[in-house]
């Protein structure tokens, strides 16, 4: 590398104090510098010249790394951190404190549950450590190691029903919009192999879903697919052209949806749940909220107040057993509201909209586009189990969810995780964009070769050579 050019870099380079950002800034500068200097080349000027002239062009290293230094700096994101823990702490005193009468739950379980937030809060703290454009470099790693835990549960999760193999499935709901994200990214600039690479990891993930018989995961398939292969898309990130890329990742999304209601019995059961009345209540499929208990949990907010608890018998039964079904995981929020009131479930989920919408106002800002991928796989994560959730506690269940953050159990502490990655993404904004081109087999540029008036001339990088 040139002496001057090198030189220089350097001095700039020191001028930044943020050493993770400095690879990325000198790769910048050193790319400028070598165009500025091929493009003095052609001009006819020597080696030594064409160097002093682009770095004189550049201007004073000191200044320009001051300015650098000023603006690529680490954003800690102690509001959202906060904001984060307070969820999920408030999550983990409301199932203890609702569940505190619940016949069923024992000492033990509540216990689990303080387990959980210290869990789930360390996992916050272990993915704001992390660092995003690290794991980027090692997706395919990832998948890999994600399809090596998931596949050997794949015949206990088919062919057993019990509810201790449910929380497993966050594997697939939560962590798959990371992995998707992380691929499209890692696959970015290699035109079509890169592309439909993305789109077989989401079908094999939706096949997945399909075979375990988990139609929320299948959903979260779906969108995640549909959101962040639209955004790769519209960039033309893989090099296949924005529209036609914008149109096959619509149309893999609408075709993989269709399987939903062909290759499942879900109409029937969405019919069942959404209707209960008009359908005998020994139906059984696989939803597990059959017409009694949506019935029930319909009757008990039926009696529900903007303050103070409902009439106890539409609640729990005389021995203390919960007439509404899941009260201390799935139907928390339906807890809360014949306990408490409307408003408290209003001041939950408002913080909750509150937390989602900070996030999502910081996302639509990050310059970054791996960063950005990886907050929306994970606001789109957080967003499909808020709103099933809302319409199960609500009495009209269209999927089993549990609402994010606030009830505590596997999908909390992974939710925690995922939000501490994302807050990774907004603390690192300030890095430099690497290109499609930085990632991916190195594409050679052939030399330009002509001849005319029996001159053999050769350009190759901006530089001509004549014979």
């Amino acid at each position: 590398m040139p002496d001057q050019i090198e030189t220089y870099v350097e001095t700039v380079m020191d001028q930044v104090r943020w050493k993770k950002a400095r690879p990325g800034l000198a790769a910048e500068i050193r790319t400028h510098l070598l165009d500025q200097r091929d493009a003095c080349l052609a001009q006819g000027m020597d080696e030594g010249a064409a160097q002093g002239e682009a770095v004189r062009q550049m201007g004073d290293p000191v200044a320009l790394g001051t300015d650098l230094d000023r603006v690529h700096r680490p954003r800690p994101q102690w509001g959202l951190l906060v904001f984060a823990l307070a969820l999920a702490m408030l999550g983990t005193l409301l199932r203890m404190r609702l569940s505190a009468n619940l016949k069923f739950i024992s000492n033990d379980d509540l216990m689990l549950d303080l387990a959980g937030g210290v869990l789930g809060a360390v996992c916050l703290a272990a993915g704001y450590l992390l660092d995003v454009s690290a794991l980027g470099r090692v997706a395919g790693w990832l998948c890999l190691g994600f399809l090596i835990v998931v596949t050997p549960m794949l015949p206990i999760w088919v062919f057993s029903w019990q509810e201790s193999e449910v929380p497993a499935i966050y594997l697939l709901l939560i962590l798959f919009p990371l992995t998707l994200a992380l691929l499209l990214w890692r696959l970015r600039g290699r035109g079509w192999p890169g592309l439909l690479g993305a789109l077989a990891w989401a079908l094999l993930c939706g096949v997945l879903c399909l075979l375990m018989a988990r139609l929320l995961a299948f959903s979260q398939v779906i969108l995640s697919t549909l959101v962040l292969g639209l955004f790769f898309a519209r960039r033309d990130w893989f090099g296949v052209g924005k529209r036609l890329g914008t149109v096959l990742v619509a149309v893999f999304a609408l075709a993989f949806a269709v399987l939903l209601p062909v290759g499942t019995n879900y109409l029937g059961s969405l019919g069942n749940n959404v209707f209960p009345m008009l359908y005998p209540s020994d139906i059984d499929n696989y939803i597990p909220y059959i017409s009694a208990n949506i019935s029930t949990i319909r009757a008990a907010l039926s009696g529900a107040k903007w303050l103070g608890p409902v009439d106890p018998s539409l609640l729990v039964t005389e021995d203390g057993f919960p007439r509404v079904p899941n009260m201390d995981s799935d139907n928390l929020l339906t807890n809360l509201i014949c306990s408490w009131g409307w408003l408290p479930f209003l001041a939950v989920v408002g913080a909750f909209a509150a937390f989602f919408l900070w996030m999502l106002w910081k996302t639509i800002r990050l310059r970054q586009t791996l960063g950005r991928a990886v907050c929306l796989g994970g606001l789109t994560a957080l967003g499909v189990q808020a709103v099933f959730s809302l319409l199960l506690n609500l009495g009209v269940p269209l999927f089993a969810a549990s609402f994010p953050l606030v009830v505590g159990n596997t999908g909390t502490v992974l939710n925690m995780f995922f939000i501490g990655l994302m807050l990774s993404a907004f603390r690192d904004g300030a890095m430099p964009e690497e290109q499609p081109g930085a990632v991916g087999r190195t594409r050679r540029t052939l030399p330009a070769v002509s001849w005319a008036d029996g001159v053999l001339t050769v350009n190759f990088k901006g530089r001509t050579l004549s014979e």
